[in-house]
């Protein structure tokens, strides 16, 4: 029979369809050779072995058959003892064998490993320029031998021999000599005696120092920027940690997306080496809307505008226009660059009116303050004059000036600072005022507050918070409320409005001269981003310690690690006011 061209083709495909299909259907048909393994050993030597023997690795493999198996069982007493010789153990007595049950090939693993091999000496050398008998290396190299991994008496582990050698190589290549590296090392290991001798010798390569900065990426900032924060000095030795520092410095400012700090360490050029910066520049002038929902102070809507370039001086040039239904305010702000010495100076103003149980406030703020940043720590202390007008609920009107000095102090020791679970925050403030300095009271005011977070376990967080405050002065009158205390809300002491908790006045809270403020709450995570918390507030502001009578709040809530922050619902009963509030917030304020 004749066919024609796409008949045939299509034949063939057909045919090839049936062949691969007989193909899969015998293959499903094939059962996979399967044996068991049987292994005796200490608990501490289980996982390295059934995690890397051959025996364990090639079960269910289509290869597998009696002849590979039989192969896998003569190896597995020499890779046993490879094994266990990354753990000290150079002497283990191995029984392997295989056999058949009920139609199944069985292995049986026998291992006893003996007892380990222990360290009885180490010696660590250091050649090259290091070695130049200076008090300064002596003390270097005593850290060095004193901060070896692998002491005698320690199980000669192989990872532990590693990381030893690691540790002592990084010592010197973050401080002078980064072309530092491992000339000779030696493990002299004795199974008879159970014991290691371990010898390692560094080379040091030269000392390196640094020289001039070599910027590349700028376009429109002036390089004055990158300059002022380079605690680097041309000359100075080497040293990771500082450019580690510089590198976080440009990454941390906002003129900057992205930041690579590095030198190169040719041990033929260590001399005057460049600090090679690369940036990626942001755009100046930022415009931002943003809209929000607080339990607070209610629904809120907000325009930001930012010009990192003010002026071609890299002048930060920001405002901002905050509408709450309790709370509206227009501020702003002109920061300085970076100067030399790590201080960013900044002055601002604030035109702002509240309205809160009450008590409706309007003021004008304006002042100015230098920052100082390092580590955990940062510090700011400045000078700020303020104008008040208030108007009580059944109360008098009043108007209050100051001109007041302040300070600020605040550590951050978290694990992270968007989701912390360990470490606490502590700010510190204090104010003060002179009717002799364009002040209408004289007032000393201190404040204090602290969070602490305690893992009790893995999904399982302790929350304590804690408020002090103290305004010493003859009376409140002639204070502005901004340096007086009221208490209340999704932060402070939950199962209460906020900042309802203070002196009452004619129909309105008004703030008193004394705070205490504590919170205990317990996390449960159910999921990694759900948790469920109960907790337990207390506090109050008051005009006298006397009358500083703590109310209570409780209750419960959802927790949500959303993108942004914590998420935060509660429903909190207020004792004092016998009601029950739901709370809402995102993140925390410190």
């Amino acid at each position: 029979m004749k066919l024609s061209p796409f008949t045939a083709l299509a034949y063939v495909c057909i045919l090839a369809l049936v062949a691969m299909a007989q193909g899969a259907l015998a293959s499903d048909g094939q059962e996979t050779f399967g044996y068991d393994v049987e292994l005796q050993v200490p608990l501490a030597q289980r996982n390295l072995l059934e995690d890397h023997l051959d025996l364990y690795r090639w079960r269910g493999n289509e290869r597998m058959d009696e002849i590979q198996l039989q192969r896998l069982v003569r190896l597995a007493p020499e890779q046993i003892r490879e094994f266990l010789a990354t753990e000290g153990f150079y002497s283990p007595q191995i029984d392997a064998k295989m056999a058949s049950k009920n139609g199944r090939w069985a292995v049986m693993l026998i291992v006893d490993p003996g007892e380990p091999v222990h360290v009885t000496a180490f010696d660590l050398q250091v050649t090259g320029p290091f070695d130049d008998g200076s008090a300064e290396n002596r003390t270097r190299q005593e850290k060095m031998q004193a901060d070896w991994g692998l002491r005698p008496g320690a199980v000669f582990r192989h990872d532990d021999w590693e990381s030893a050698k690691r540790k002592a190589l990084k010592a010197l290549l973050l401080d002078r000599y980064p072309a530092a590296s491992i000339a000779d090392s030696r493990a002299t290991v004795n199974p008879e005696t159970k014991s290691a001798e371990l010898q390692a010798t560094l080379d040091s390569g030269p000392a390196f120092t640094f020289g001039t900065l070599e910027i590349k990426g700028l376009q429109r900032y002036p390089s004055s920027i990158i300059e002022r924060m380079n605690p680097i000095k041309p000359g100075e030795p080497y040293s990771q940690a500082k450019i580690l520092g510089l590198q976080a410095r440009i990454q941390d400012s906002p003129y900057f997306s992205s930041a690579a700090v590095s030198v190169e360490t040719d041990p033929k050029q260590p001399t005057s080496v460049p600090v090679q910066v690369e940036v990626i520049e942001t755009q100046s002038r930022k415009l931002g809307f943003g809209i929000g929902m607080s339990t607070d102070t209610g629904a809120r809507g907000q325009v930001d505008y930012r010009d990192l370039h003010f002026l071609d001086r890299a002048w930060r040039l920001g405002g901002t226009l905050k509408l709450d239904q309790k709370i509206q305010s227009l501020g702003g702000d002109l920061q300085f660059p970076l100067t030399e010495e790590g201080y960013r100076d900044s002055i601002n103003t604030l035109l702002e009116r509240t309205n809160i149980v009450g008590v409706v406030t309007q003021k004008l703020v304006v002042g100015g303050k230098r920052t100082f940043i390092q580590g955990k720590t940062e510090t700011s202390y400045g000078l700020r004059y303020l104008v008040e007008q208030q108007d009580v609920d059944g109360g008098a009107s009043t108007q209050n000036s100051t001109l007041s000095p302040t300070y600020s102090w605040t550590l951050r020791n978290i694990d992270n600072l968007l989701y912390p679970t360990r470490g606490y925050l502590v700010n510190l403030q204090a104010d003060a005022a002179a009717r002799a300095l364009l002040s209408d009271q004289d007032f000393l005011r201190g404040y204090g507050r602290a969070v602490y977070f305690h893992p009790l376990s893995k999904r399982d967080q302790l929350i304590l918070r804690g408020e002090l405050g103290v305004v010493a002065a003859k009376s409140r009158n002639g204070i502005p409320s901004d340096f007086l205390f009221r208490t209340g809300g999704d932060q402070t002491v939950r199962g209460y409005a906020y900042q309802s908790l203070g002196i009452h006045e004619g129909n309105a809270v008004v703030g008193g001269r004394y705070l205490a403020v504590a919170s205990a709450e317990y996390v449960h995570w159910l999921t990694a981003q759900w948790g469920a918390a109960v907790f337990v507030d207390g506090g109050n502001a008051a005009d006298s310690l006397s009358n500083l009578k703590p109310v209570y709040g409780y209750g419960a809530g959802a927790r949500w690690k959303s993108p942004v922050g914590p998420l935060n619902i509660d429903i909190a009963y207020g004792q004092d006011k016998k009601e029950v509030r739901m709370h809402f917030s995102l993140g925390f304020n410190f």
